[in-house]
């Protein structure tokens, strides 16, 4: 069979070149081994995998020989995806946040139905879509607000009443007919959604909404709200009016006076009628011959920018609800999609504050050497201080900086990558505002010294004695000098180590960041080691040659953890552990016979 690369390559580029063309037989992809294969290389490094679906199995065991099956259950259409299992975590604002787990594989088949509907459906999406799409984030969202969208006076926050849940089945199927002609492909997106969900042993059918948790679920998101994203497209098209606001009279009066006065040698008196054109508008915001609408998606949220008066925004946001009702059988939520005025208010979207700079007077010279105002009507991103402020509050008690009770057992070392995460996570996602510096250096303050009062709490000695204790000499940021700041020296395989606190600049960054943001690092690609190691046909632990049906992979939740906890209770660590300890990968792989003396405890 052919490469799955070359597969999603030759779907990709069909999709490109027509638009129109309709796919038919899809489904042998699924007897594909090596769309499995890319598969379990995408999603086996992911937390969740070792957490239980309703099979009680995790992602630990998986073999070629697991795929065989789907594929055989593929081939005679006997697969059947089990209902997710519904678990509950708890939010920091003490609200409980439900999870799905499907099971791996469940998992397995929802990664390769998502790599084809992607190769398909990306180009047929639209450039106002950012979220849960390569190359994407939340960020470029954000980008496109800022560089698009200046001169708008109104802003519309769209929010959608319970997007996820309420995704209605049979529009959602007959949206992906109108792409792919293969009813045993679409009978198995069918089957999917119907699954289900398994909440305190009982299982209740999905009438509505993608499968929780699912990995196909963002995609199908996508593909559903791509008809709100055409449907943005028209409505763009049929309220732009006018090339370019016409000049104030006022202005055009004094643009007349000062070139009279410049004919007639007067150059001083020239130049005081443009001191007074520089502290005025010179368009006119309320033109009602000039309208430009911009629309911007992520997901389920999304903004409309109105370059025209109220009524105007008022309209197309009852036009939007009436478009979700009657189309795409969803609800607006009239009361949060809120119609902001961006001279007077502030709009928030992604975590982010909107605001619309005014400024007259401040100018700059273009690359013509002509001077220009500079930030007239620009749209600017800023760290809301509310979002500030409530960070502060963790890390302070009476308006000072305090200790975190929970982290005094920590090592010094996990302490400071705790508290480094934390800052970096949070100039990641805010290195694109205007304020970031201003507004991350208010929190660094109490942020640094709440890590200096939970050392002097572990070691029961006082702040300025930790401040002696774990000084680290580090160069100033303008190359002047050296400062002191807490860190700690430690050693480890490669050699001698020093960990400080974050101390790197955070000047705000003019381009966004591609990639998704999670937990102050960037989701990168996977690489395909394991699968080589898979099919190396050798066991990692026994080191006998094996057929490819024999071999499994042997999968850990966490390395250290498991390391300390036989170290703690003095039992020698036995040797598949001190392999990938020394391999230091989360995962062995091994032929059958090992996998099970691994868990039964006899090696």
């Amino acid at each position: 069979m052919q490469k799955a690369e070359l597969v999603l390559s030759m779907l990709n580029q069909k999709s490109k070149s027509d638009s129109t063309f309709k796919f038919r037989r899809l489904y042998r992809n699924l007897f594909n081994m090596d769309f499995y294969l890319n598969a379990y290389a995408k999603i086996y490094s992911k937390e969740g995998n070792m957490t239980e679906g309703v099979d009680g199995k995790t992602i630990d065991g998986f073999g070629l020989q697991k795929a065989y099956k789907l594929i055989e259950q593929m081939k005679y259409e006997r697969y059947n995806p089990q209902p997710v299992r519904r678990k509950y975590i708890q939010k920091k604002s003490g609200k409980l946040r439900p999870l799905g787990i499907p099971t791996t594989e469940d998992k397995l088949v929802q990664e390769v139905i998502r790599q084809i509907l992607e190769a398909i459906y990306e180009p047929q999406f639209s450039n106002d879509s950012h979220g849960f799409r390569p190359n994407r984030s939340c960020h470029t969202t954000l980008y496109q607000i800022k560089n698009t969208c200046n001169g708008s006076a109104w802003i519309i926050e769209g929010d959608i009443k319970g997007f996820f849940d309420n995704i209605n089945h049979d529009i959602l199927i007959e949206l992906v007919k109108q792409k792919i002609e293969d009813e045993r492909f679409i009978n198995l997106i069918r089957k999917f959604l119907k699954a289900g969900i398994m909440e305190e042993g009982k299982i209740r059918n999905s009438i509505t909404g993608t499968p929780q948790g699912g990995i196909i679920s963002p995609l199908l998101a996508n593909i559903y709200l791509n008809e709100l994203d055409k449907y943005m497209k028209q409505v763009k098209s049929e309220n732009e009016i006018g090339k370019c606001r016409k000049i104030t009279k006022e202005y055009n009066k004094l643009s007349s006076t000062r070139t009279r006065r410049k004919t007639e040698g007067k150059y001083l008196e020239a130049d005081e009628v443009l001191k007074q054109m520089y502290k005025m508008q010179a368009k006119d915001p309320m033109d009602s011959n000039y309208r430009r609408v911009k629309y911007i998606r992520y997901a389920d949220d999304f903004v409309v920018l109105i370059h025209g008066s109220k009524r105007i925004a008022e309209e197309i946001r009852d036009n939007i609800a009436q478009f979700l009702k009657v189309r795409l059988k969803l609800e607006l939520n009239l009361e949060k999609t809120l119609v902001t005025n961006l001279l007077k208010d502030k709009a928030y979207f992604l975590g982010y504050e909107i605001t619309k700079a005014q400024s007259y007077t401040k100018m700059t010279v273009n690359t013509n050497g002509r001077r220009q105002r500079s930030i007239n009507g620009q749209i600017q991103l800023l760290v809301p201080r509310k979002i500030i402020r409530k960070k502060i509050k963790q890390f302070s008690k009476n308006g000072k900086p305090a200790y975190i009770n929970e982290r005094i057992p920590l090592p010094v070392t996990e302490m400071i990558a705790v508290y480094n995460a934390e800052i970096r996570g949070l100039f990641n996602y805010y290195s694109i505002a205007n304020n970031v510096s201003k507004r991350l250096s208010e929190l660094k303050y109490y942020h640094y010294f709440s890590l200096a009062k939970t050392l002097a709490k572990k070691y029961k000695i006082s702040v300025k004695k930790v401040i002696r204790k774990f000084r680290i000499p580090v160069k100033r940021k303008d190359g002047t000098g050296t400062i002191n700041i807490i860190g700690v020296k430690y050693s480890n395989k490669t050699g001698e180590k020093i960990m400080t606190y974050f101390n790197k600049s955070m000047k705000r960054k003019y381009e966004p960041i591609k990639e998704e943001i999670y937990f102050g690092t960037i989701k990168t690609n996977y690489k395909n080691e394991l699968i080589r190691r898979l099919l190396y046909n050798v066991c990692e632990l026994c080191k006998e040659n094996q057929t490819t049906e024999q071999l499994v992979v042997h999968h850990i939740r966490n390395l250290k953890k498991l390391k300390e906890k036989y170290e703690n209770k003095k039992i020698e660590i036995p040797k598949w552990l001190k392999i990938m300890i020394h391999i230091r990968r989360k995962t062995l792989v091994v032929c059958k016979k090992c996998h099970w003396t691994i868990h039964k405890r006899k090696i």
